[in-house]
């Protein structure tokens, strides 16, 4: 099992790669945090082809010496005089970019002006070179979420929790919503340890809290090339037991049996219908963490039943081993029924022994169609 899941991370390791290569990711490092922290987790960016810049803050001597011994391991870092005009640091950041290196742009210990802030300049490069994420890290993130547990926000939900922190707390918050309107697609919130930037931008998990603007939000059929993501989607699940496992060949085979939840193009839930005679079966429900908790799934749910509506079947039916999806499937108006009841064809391949409960719902009298 140990190499299997080594097989699955690195699969998620490469469907993110290739997601985000030749990407901008502008990633302020907040508080006492150095470049010595963070050069494992940007040199792994560049060697899967992002490109990033770093804002810090100078922390005398110390800041070059960790510049020197960053290029002594290879990494291709310069440093950029953050408390010059933006302009200017502009320009000396697209030089190095284009040279395929690292701009580590440094501001002096005490800023002369609130808007010198290293989240100040970091929003300000983020939003005027087009960067997909402002990644903010910070030992202060548990005190600037006030406890917030959500891993994504929307602007007004970051508003709110803008106007409810404390003063010194509420011009981080302002800048960062302003990067948002600015045009960045993501903010996100990290804690300070190494390997948050790594896990941000390489897993579905995420490791902090996204801000995200206006999002395109839709529910469409699944297409072949979605197979990667559904399958990552439901490997989490299946690691729990949720979900039955599934094979690639299977999934690709039946891959247009399912429905997609996508977020500005991303695929973070979905779910099947599966084909029994006149019966469907509402199967492989599974949305990324970062996106629970906003009736996704349950759009997915009412989607699927539409959809065996307009296909013909009379009955539909789901299982679950999860408490959590009981109610999800009476919310439904699904009603729990016996596993006898539901059809032959389908308890020909299924493993009774699995502690789950059945639920029902009639649709109509009609046969499926072709």
């Amino acid at each position: 099992m140990g190499k299997i899941r080594d097989l699955q991370r690195a699969l998620e390791l490469a469907h993110y790669a290739a997601r985000n290569r030749g990407a901008l990711h502008v990633a302020v490092l907040g508080g006492s945090f150095s470049l010595a922290d963070f050069q494992l987790d940007l040199r792994l960016l560049g060697a899967y082809g992002l490109r990033s810049v770093v804002v810090a803050r100078w922390h005398g001597g110390a800041a070059r010496d960790q510049l020197a011994m960053a290029r002594r391991q290879g990494g291709a870092f310069e440093l950029v005089d953050g408390d010059d005009e933006l302009d200017f640091v502009l320009k000396a950041v697209r030089r190095h970019l284009e040279a395929s290196r690292i701009p580590v742009v440094l501001l002096p210990d005490r800023p002369r002006a609130p808007s010198s802030t290293a989240e100040g300049l970091g929003a300000a490069l983020a939003m005027r070179l087009g960067a997909r994420r402002l990644l903010v890290v910070t030992s202060e993130a548990a005190r600037l979420l006030g406890g917030e547990t959500r891993p994504h926000l929307t602007c007004d939900e970051a508003a709110d929790r803008m106007a409810r922190c404390a003063e010194g707390e509420r011009q981080t918050w302002a800048l960062l919503l302003g990067a948002v309107e600015g045009g960045v697609p993501g903010v996100a919130i990290l804690s300070g340890e190494p390997g948050a930037v790594f896990e941000e931008l390489f897993t579905h998990q995420g490791a902090g809290v996204l801000i995200g603007g206006e999002l395109t939000e839709e529910v469409r059929r699944a297409m072949p090339a979605d197979a990667a993501d559904i399958s990552l989607l439901l490997r989490a699940e299946m690691e729990r037991g949720v979900v039955r496992p599934v094979s690639d060949e299977v999934l690709l085979a039946t891959v247009e049996e399912h429905l997609v939840y996508t977020i500005d193009g991303l695929v973070v839930g979905t779910a099947r219908l599966a084909p029994y005679g006149a019966w469907a079966e509402l199967s492989r429900f599974a949305t990324l963490p970062r996106y629970r908790g906003r009736g996704r799934a349950r759009q997915l749910g009412l989607a699927l039943i539409d959809w065996g509506r307009t296909l013909g079947y009379s009955d539909l039916f789901a299982l679950s081993i999860d408490e959590r999806m009981w109610r999800f499937f009476e919310s439904l108006d699904f009603e729990a029924t016996e596993r006898t009841s539901l059809p032959a064809d389908w308890a020909r391949g299924y493993d009774f022994n699995r502690p789950s409960r059945a639920f029902h719902r009639q649709l109509s009298t009609g046969s499926p169609l072709a």
